[in-house]
């Protein structure tokens, strides 16, 4: 790091791990980082160094229901103020930039995150809000080629942009780490299981209901099949508890809340990972499966063919297709030749795509303070889509 430590206001969901991961690689490197959010109140070892600020409480006025919002925008200024903001950071078109952009606050950086840009641009507000937040922006920092046509489509200015995997830190994760044995004894299952796992959480994007459905038909052709669901929580956690119930699959799944520092023992110890959300954007859990050796069962969608692609690294399948996933998860829990080999790519791909991203943020932050623009940083060029 070259300066001084910068002090970085962030605007963002205050409890979300990717929100939590971007502040801490930033801490970490010596920077004074602000969350200022409507959602507070993660404190576990990532949360460390991390300052926190309840949006809802900044002043009088955000604390009255019914006009906090219309005062968001002043409460986010005289914030940065008072902190002595040398750039605010906005994650997530709306609600986080379209408030950022009511604040006048410069040099404003904005991230769009994926529904925001790929789903809710598309109508109102949605599309509103982001056009109101590239135009305040002076840049724009996107983890993906998907990201970026629609944050161009929702009025984001093209030549203003940088590929920056801000959300994700490989450092750790590996092949190496892989206890397949002590995670089955863990879990209590037998030695010989066949663990077929999940990192993402219960959302209904992630679809996390097909994946049991699909792991109830895997399980009849392959005794020896396990399934785990690694998750920090999520909306949609107690519909999937109650449907594997009703299948009856009961010691053969595992609820297992995992805390960071051991995530990545977890994600190299199971035989198939799977990631069938619907909406994504480079999503950690699918690097982390990568960067720790493991083949992907992967679901269609935006920014998902940036990183792998049927034969290479993975078995694709539509996200909402029981069959095809559990056809997918039989075909590697069968094939431990096929399935080493798609491993094996995904840890080089994901050694010579990922990158630390706090020197590239510090360059963003740096030279937008210093009136210039940063130079372009562009790594989304990779791979295609087959023809279908």
């Amino acid at each position: 790091m070259s300066g001084r430590p910068l002090r970085i206001l962030a605007i963002a969901d205050g409890r979300s791990i990717h929100t939590l991961r971007f502040a801490r690689r930033l801490v970490e490197r010596g920077h004074e980082v602000h969350v200022v959010s409507d959602r507070v109140g993660a404190r576990d070892s990532v949360a460390e160094g991390i300052r926190f600020h309840d949006l809802r409480t900044l002043d009088l006025l955000t604390r009255v229901r019914g006009l906090r919002r219309r005062r968001f925008g002043t409460a986010i200024r005289n914030l940065a103020g008072t902190v002595g903001a040398d750039v605010l950071h906005a994650h997530g078109t709306a609600p986080y930039a379209y408030w950022a952009a009511q604040s006048g606050v410069h040099p404003l950086v904005v991230t769009p995150w994926g529904r925001d840009v790929l789903v809710d641009a598309l109508k109102e507000p949605g599309r509103t809000r982001s056009r109101l937040a590239f135009q305040a922006a002076d840049w724009m920092v996107v983890n993906s080629a998907a990201i970026e046509r629609a944050a161009i489509d929702a009025g984001a200015d093209p030549d203003r942009i940088s590929h920056i995997i801000w959300h994700t830190q490989l450092a750790g994760f590996g092949p190496g780490r892989a206890d397949p044995s002590g995670l089955r004894s863990q879990l209590g299952f037998p030695p010989d299981s066949l663990v077929v796992m999940s990192l993402r959480n219960f959302q209904a994007r992630t679809n996390i209901d097909v994946l049991v459905q699909a792991f109830d038909r895997v399980r009849r052709e392959i005794p020896q099949a396990r399934l785990v669901l690694a998750a920090r929580g999520g909306a949609e956690r107690e519909p999937v508890e109650r449907l594997v119930a009703e299948l009856g699959l009961g010691d053969l799944v595992r609820f297992h809340r995992v805390d960071p520092d051991d995530l990545p023992p977890l994600a190299a110890s199971g035989d198939v990972v799977v990631t069938i959300a619907s909406t994504d954007s480079s999503p950690s859990s699918l690097l982390e499966a990568m960067a720790s050796g493991r083949p992907i069962v992967g679901g269609w969608c935006p920014s998902i063919d940036e990183w792998i692609l049927p034969g290479e690294g993975a078995e694709m399948v539509e996200c909402r297709d029981a069959d095809a996933v559990a056809g997918a998860v039989a075909k590697l829990l069968r094939d431990p030749v096929l399935a080493r080999a798609y491993g094996e790519r995904n840890a080089r791909v994901a050694s010579e795509r990922v990158a630390e991203s706090g020197p590239a943020l510090e360059t963003v932050y740096r030279e937008l303070g210093a009136g210039r623009m940063p130079p372009p940083m562009r790594m989304f060029d990779a791979v295609k889509a087959p023809a279908s």
